[in-house]
């Protein structure tokens, strides 16, 4: 496996009342031996007792008594991550991990495309995996927002918060909603203002998911039990639970046994890029591509869509394709047509 010398990035997104801020809050006051540069819309996680270090346009920095930073941004992230990078050479501070709070109803797909398109920052930084937050005691109004089931299908890892106020039967409900929307994303629980700040931590860092050379088994293992949830054919999300309200979002895996022709394969993508834009959040998935020795990665946020190589396969291991598609009002029927006419002959 590739070793990382750049830096991780963590965003955070979820709903309004999930507990970011409390989240963010701890981070910046308790200690826990990490230099995390928090990048965040406005201030309000940050006291004015920290400690100012530089302003620049609309890019304002302190730093916490933890040795963290606070970056506020109004315009353009690029902008400020570049100014981060000039802060720490100019030895004002360090940090080793940078963590991106969004808004509250933002879409966190125009954020995470600024780590794969522009190339000055993927110099530097890479991004380790979008956690969304989500309120276990009102999941259910919020969820009738677009914006709120987007922030759920782009997760690569989801913090169920509040648990503590509802009881078992509604967490295990809200369980099969997330799995219907993102079969992929793993669902920790926790109690922001009580849990363990390394347990926190735990939650929010390596999750290494847009790594091109690595798919963790255990995220195909639940793409795969995904299908289980989905209906064959048009591949639509079954009314698990609370799953009706998923009706704009549109989950699909394909899987197939036999290898993918390379060209027909990224044909099928730039096409499915045409075709839904910024409505497919996420592809993601393992590709056994004909001659090839080695498995392929598919990492895809809306119109940026990137594949890697990965390890060999093993010589007795079943090589087969799984790949995750999660949008809104993307058509299943289509890509599973598409992506089957991506099958070599023979």
């Amino acid at each position: 496996m590739a070793v990382r010398l750049t830096i991780p990035v963590t965003i955070v997104t979820g709903f309004l009342g999930a507990g970011k801020t409390t989240l963010i809050n701890r981070l910046l006051r308790e200690p826990h031996g990490e230099r995390i540069a928090v990048i965040e819309n406005e201030f309000g996680a940050v006291g004015v007792d920290a400690e100012f270090l530089a302003k620049g346009g609309e890019e304002i920095i302190v730093q916490l008594d933890n040795g963290c930073l606070c970056c506020t941004v109004r315009g353009d992230l690029a902008r400020a991550l570049q100014q981060l990078l000039e802060q720490a050479k100019a030895g004002n501070f360090e940090f080793d991990r940078v963590l991106i709070e969004t808004s509250g109803m933002a879409d966190p797909g125009p954020v995470i495309q600024t780590f794969m398109a522009e190339t000055a920052i993927e110099a530097r930084f890479h991004l380790d995996g979008v956690v969304t937050l989500v309120d276990a005691l009102n999941v259910q109004a919020e969820i009738e927002r677009i914006e709120h089931r987007s922030q759920i299908g782009h997760a690569d890892r989801l913090l169920l918060t509040k648990t503590d106020l509802v009881g078992p039967e509604r967490v295990a409900e809200v369980r099969d909603l997330l799995a219907s929307v993102n079969p992929r994303a793993p669902v920790v629980e926790g109690s922001l203002p009580t849990v363990a700040i390394d347990q926190l931590m735990s939650h929010l860092f390596e999750i290494r998911g847009f790594m091109t050379d690595y798919i963790p088994r255990d995220e195909i293992a639940r793409s795969l039990h995904g299908l289980a949830l989905l209906e064959a054919g048009q591949q639509r999300m079954r009314p698990v639970g609370l799953a009706r309200h998923t009706r704009d979002v549109v989950t699909t895996v394909f899987l197939a046994d036999k290898p993918l022709d390379l060209d027909l394969l990224n044909g099928f993508l730039d096409a499915a890029i045409a075709r839904y834009g910024a409505r497919l959040w996420r592809c993601k998935g393992i590709v056994h591509a004909l001659g090839q020795r080695q498995r392929l990665i598919v990492q895809g946020v809306q119109g940026a869509i990137q594949i890697g190589s990965g390890t060999t396969w093993r010589p007795y291991e079943p090589k087969q394709t799984v790949l995750v598609f999660i949008g809104e009002s993307i058509e299943a029927s289509h890509i599973q047509a598409g992506l089957g006419a991506c099958i070599a002959p023979g």
